[in-house]
């Protein structure tokens, strides 16, 4: 997966299914756990950044931290460790604009989902077809 070519990413449930097994299976505790696995997504991180530098000339870089990671302080410290080396700078907005950010995409993939329209694109994420995510539950009647 690691070695494939853009799209790809590092979401959730590639994490818990695959990811987090690996590292469980290691008999850690629970702090290891979490530093191997923040570890495990600086170094894919940069690993990408690597990859998108390649070729590039060496003028400073920034990389745009948001969503839940964005809130993680131990994994900015790290990240910024890791990227400084290449020239790259970790901004991080105000938490503001992360949740905001993050309200404002979650409520366009339930408008997307309402509408039974593509929400998983194949271009963004390396799958093999686009697909619609996630559930809708209308409730009882009182």
């Amino acid at each position: 997966y690691y070695s494939m070519p853009f799209p790809k990413s590092l979401a959730n449930d590639f994490g818990t299914d695959v990811v987090f097994p690996l590292v469980q299976a290691a008999g850690l505790s629970v702090p290891d756990m979490l530093a191997t696995y923040t570890r495990h997504i600086v170094l894919q991180i940069a690993a990408s950044v690597q990859q998108l530098n390649a070729g590039r000339s060496s003028q400073p870089t920034r990389l745009l931290a948001t969503g839940g990671g964005a809130c993680n302080d131990f994994l900015i410290t790290q990240l910024t460790q890791q990227l400084e080396p290449l020239g790259v700078t970790v901004q991080v907005p105000s938490l503001d604009i992360v949740q905001y950010k993050e309200a404002l995409i979650m409520a366009f993939m339930a408008v997307l989902r309402w509408r039974q329209e593509t929400t998983v694109l194949s271009s963004v994420t390396g799958s093999v077809r686009d697909s619609i995510g996630g559930a809708l539950w209308t409730g009882q009647e009182a």
